[in-house]
């Protein structure tokens, strides 16, 4: 290891293996037409730090809550026990829960894992959840079926851990022990996203096309052509779009788009949703639709992006926590309170609340809960709709045979 202690300094010892391995392939190991993907430089792409926020910020908002199952099936929230606070304010001194949620999951949805060193009290309950940054820690089995994760900073080593005083989250999973990198995966398409907006750059940074061709009969001498293009580029907006000097007759000829500034333009939508298909976003979702998009439309794309990409991640979250923090088989449970994203405009909650009342389906407190309000006295029974009220209905009289004394009729 001193060679390795001589290139990579005291870091060399707290290298893996692989690590080691990647490093010594070259730094050509993670490069995509000529550009170096990492976690880092795939945030730059403008389409993978929208999708990774989306996800970052569908986990993050919604609260999350403790809730402790009761013998008759009906449940309550546990706010009497420490991992309730821990987990829906304060999971460590700096952090608020919105806070640490969201940067667990950014490191899950680029790297494959997120990790959490638990601080633990006297009687053993947690009392902190310690946020490890990617690359700081790493995971290796000591047995067939145990693991350690050692973890480092840039004081050094902070300590090896057994499964039970880490809280890990990974991504999509190959084998049980870690994640796969999304960024890794993905590298291709997010290094031809880099590359395309690199060369794009530098084609507005050296200004290697004019606007356009200004010519004149005859040969310039130096000093008239030097005379006639400053002119020129004083007219021009910019001195990189002043039009070409030419003389001999040439004539003027207006330069426009090229195909390969469109074929530009279309390959940086295709890696837009190359990179959303990646991550499991909809491209809608990071603002990238078609002008035939509708409100309509983008609401059920919503929809469709609660469903699909965030559900997932909501349910790898509440059975980390379940199993990880609290009682795993036990009453408490977590759950995310995802009402918000799914409601709809005023008028169709309104009507889907009168739906339910009328109906006996809902107590009128029930709904009054749905919509974030406190109970009210007399309205948690459920209303009986009107054609099961009474039973049957009284068969209908004939007016041919009704009686004549009678007043009624």
């Amino acid at each position: 290891m001193k060679l390795l202690d001589r290139l990579f300094g005291r870091k060399a010892a707290q290298l893996t293996y692989d690590q080691v391995a990647d490093l010594i392939d070259g730094a050509n190991g993670g490069a995509v037409a000529g550009v170096y993907v990492n976690d880092k430089t795939a945030l730059q792409v403008s389409a993978v730090l929208a999708c990774v926020k989306a996800i970052a910020d569908g986990v993050a908002t919604p609260a999350l809550h403790v809730y402790r199952e009761k013998p008759d099936g009906t449940r309550e929230r546990a706010t009497n026990i420490p991992e309730y606070r821990l987990l829906a304010r304060r999971p460590n001194e700096w952090q608020t829960s919105f806070e640490w949620r969201r940067q667990m999951t950014v490191h899950a949805a680029l790297t494959g894992d997120a990790l959490s060193i638990k601080s633990k009290l006297g009687n053993g309950r947690v009392s902190e959840l310690l946020p490890v940054m990617p690359g700081r820690w790493d995971v290796r089995r000591v047995s067939r079926y145990d693991v350690r994760y050692r973890c480092w900073d840039d004081f050094g080593l902070i300590g090896e851990f057994g499964p039970d005083e880490v809280f890990h989250l990974p991504n999509l999973q190959w084998d049980w022990l870690r994640g796969m990198n999304a960024v890794f995966l993905a590298r291709q398409s997010i290094g031809l996203a880099i590359a395309t907006e690199r060369s794009m750059e530098a084609l507005h940074e050296n200004g290697v096309r004019p606007t356009g061709v200004y010519s004149v009969e005859g040969t310039l001498s130096g000093e008239q052509h030097q005379r006639l293009t400053a002119m020129l580029k004083k007219m021009a907006q910019t001195e990189k779009s002043a039009p070409m000097v030419m003389d001999r007759g040439a004539k003027w000829q207006q330069l426009s788009q090229t195909s390969a500034d469109a074929q530009h333009n279309e390959t940086r939508r295709t890696q837009v949703e190359e990179i959303c298909r990646a991550f499991g976003v909809f491209p809608i979702i990071v603002g990238h639709s078609d002008k035939a998009a509708t409100f309509a439309s983008s609401e059920a794309f919503f929809a469709a992006h609660v469903k699909h990409t965030l559900a997932p991640w909501h349910r790898a979250w509440t059975q980390r926590i379940d199993e990880m923090l609290l009682d795993g088989s036990g009453p408490l449970f977590a759950e995310f309170d995802t009402r918000y994203l799914m409601a709809g405009s005023m008028k169709d909650r309104a009507v889907w609340a009168r739906t339910m009342a009328e109906m006996g389906i809902y107590t009128r407190n029930e709904i009054r809960d749905e919509e974030g309000k406190d109970p009210l006295p007399g309205l948690d029974e459920p209303l009986t709709p009107l054609n099961m009220g009474g039973g049957q209905a009284s068969p209908t009289k004939d007016p041919a045979d009704a009686d004549p004394t009678d007043p009624a009729a």
